[in-house]
């Protein structure tokens, strides 16, 4: 073949749905071809880029992980789910044991939760923001790291106020990992479908964590020794932090994922530290606003029912704590928004709000029912630990069966009905445990209410979670995930503060039936139920424009590319 003859065919467009032209560069016609469409080695750099990165807009693809890869990560983050409700749940078997150690008050009792409770909800924030603007793979093992350490130092610490301050770090440890590992696994499974469902297995290990830390912790308490309620976790946090080690990639978040086609290696470097830089820092200002302002919120409500809710200790907090939240909004509106702790942008997320307010009731209700019958069995009833994390099984199991069969078939495009099927559920089985009183109403009364309360509980925890990181964008995920966090930990505490001080004072103007106040602190539960229910029904607005996507993943609706201005000037030309 000759030269003359010789035509070489160049890709215009990496877009397939544009036919390749042949162009004959030593021709006159030629020349001015690729002058409209640029030289012939910047038209192969264009040839080489990804289908997708073409068009603005779009992203190139995220670096592949195989399905085993991705199935070992997914247990790894849903072991700090874990290990944070075990962390908690555990402590409630030795917790009369560990009084009697150390000569504990019932309210430095309590500050084992509560001090655990202030650190994790005070820095869920800031740990966010942490894995947003660097890598949430260090996050996550550094908190992983500190939880494992701390575990191991409590159980040879020698009094109670060293006791109370290794574990608020251990909270702090906690804050770590709980955003970072949701940051993660929404970047490991980007695809709604398997996003949905990782989500709804991660929520699902709280129930988990919650029963098996009673059982585990009954079982040591009484037949070994209650030290080896924090052991535990250091037997279980080391083995996830080496697999973590190894198994979550460096590049999991694709710095040049946004970088669009036909770009030299200089512009592909520019853009990546653009976008770096465009993250922000750590708004150090306002998250010290709304960490002393959680502090004292949550100071305050723990002081209720041991210092009395008309006290100073409850109400300066409180006051101090609404002048500080002030100063943090208007802070955050001084500031720039890649910079901000938390942007006011977030708010305005479609039923952002809406979703933080709902996920303050799950682990409140279960929280709820915990401290109410643990008490009343073991205290009043005489019942053993063992005995007593038995015959709470039935908050666990419905759990397991939902988060199961979420992981198994697709969940639904409505999160709406979901969560309203679950309020339901919650309602009819809060309404009954009111009269639940005595071990003979049991089988009765009892196991039937935990079974609809439960299952509604785990709706509601799963749809919410999964609701909340549809309607925020995946660059927030951390700070989505210490957001939603924040409610649930929020949701303890204000059910812990208020059963325990509904049960003390009812008990106390009513004495002779420990039930009494048991009876009384659901009746409150029951009523922040339904104001939950009735919030979500008139302020939840579904969206409609997942349907269009799910068409297209169907078959039954196909995108259609559109030619760039080039191209079209090309094929005019030709």
């Amino acid at each position: 073949m000759s030269t003359s003859s010789y035509t070489p065919s160049i890709a215009l467009s990496p877009c397939p749905t544009v036919v390749d032209l042949s162009i004959n560069p030593s021709s006159a016609d030629g020349e001015q071809q690729l002058k409209a469409v640029g030289s012939d080695s910047d038209l192969k750099k264009q040839a080489t880029l990804p289908p997708s990165s073409a068009s603005s807009g779009q992203r190139a693809p995220k670096r592949e992980i195989s399905t085993t890869r991705k199935a070992l990560l997914l247990m790894v983050f849903c072991m700090a789910q874990f290990l944070d409700a075990f962390n908690n749940s555990s402590l409630f078997p030795p917790l009369p044991t560990i009084g009697k150690t150390f000569d504990m008050s019932e309210a430095e009792q309590q500050w084992m939760f509560s001090a655990y409770a202030l650190t994790f909800s005070s820095f869920l924030l800031l740990s966010g923001r942490i894995s947003d603007i660097s890598s949430p793979k260090w996050t996550f093992i550094t908190g992983l790291s500190i939880v494992s350490v701390m575990s191991l130092i409590l159980g040879f610490l020698p009094n109670k106020i060293a006791l109370i301050v290794v574990r608020a770090l251990q909270g702090i440890g906690a804050a770590l990992t709980i955003p970072s590992s949701l940051s993660l696994l929404v970047w490991t499974f980007p695809d709604p479908k398997s996003q949905s469902r990782a989500i709804a297995t991660f929520s699902g290990m709280s129930a988990i964590g919650i029963v098996l830390g009673l059982l585990i912790g009954a079982a040591f308490t009484t037949q070994v020794s209650w030290q080896w309620c924090f052991w535990f976790v250091t037997c279980i946090g080391v083995p996830t932090l080496l697999a973590s080690l190894f198994l979550i990639p460096g590049g999991i978040r694709n710095e040049t994922d946004s970088i669009q086609g036909g770009e030299d290696a200089s512009s592909v470097e520019a853009a990546t530290a653009s976008k770096k830089t465009s993250r922000g820092g750590v708004d150090f200002i306002g998250v010290s606003f709304l960490t002393s302002a959680m502090i004292l919120f949550v100071f305050g409500l723990t002081s209720g029912p041991t210092a009395g809710w008309g006290t100073a200790q409850v109400w300066a907090p409180f006051v101090l704590s609404l002048v500080l939240l002030a100063g943090f909004l208007y802070w955050e509106t001084r500031m720039p928004e890649s910079d901000a702790a938390l942007p006011p942008s977030m708010w305005f997320y479609p039923n952002f709000g809406v979703l933080f307010g709902l996920a303050i009731l799950p682990f409140g209700w279960w929280i709820a029912n915990f401290l109410s019958f643990t008490e009343l069995w073991q205290s009043s009833y005489g019942l053993s630990s063992l005995e007593t994390a038995v015959r709470f099984l039935p908050l666990v199991i419905p759990t397991g069966i939902v988060i199961t069969l979420l992981a198994v078939f697709p969940p639904t495009n409505d999160p709406k009905r979901a969560i309203m099927v679950g309020f339901v559920l919650m309602i009819v089985s809060t309404a009954i445990l009111p009269f639940a009183r005595g071990l003979e109403n049991y089988w009765r009364l009892l196991f039937p209410a935990w079974i609809l309360g439960s299952t509604g509980d785990a709706l509601l925890i799963v749809y919410c979670s999964v609701a909340l990181f549809r309607t925020t964008p995946e660059n927030r995920s951390g700070l989505t995930g210490s957001v939603l966090n924040s409610g649930l930990q929020l949701g303890v505490v204000i059910s812990t503060a208020a059963v325990t001080g509904i049960t003390s004072s009812v008990n106390a103007r009513m004495p002779g039936d420990a039930f009494n106040g048991v009876s009384a602190s659901f009746w409150f539960i029951f009523g922040w139920t339904v104001l939950e229910a009735v919030m979500v029904t008139v302020l939840y607005r579904e969206k409609k424009e997942g349907r269009v996507q799910a068409d297209v993943e169907q078959g039954m609706a196909t995108p259609t590319a559109v030619a760039t201005p080039v191209e079209k000037d090309v094929i005019t030309s030709v």
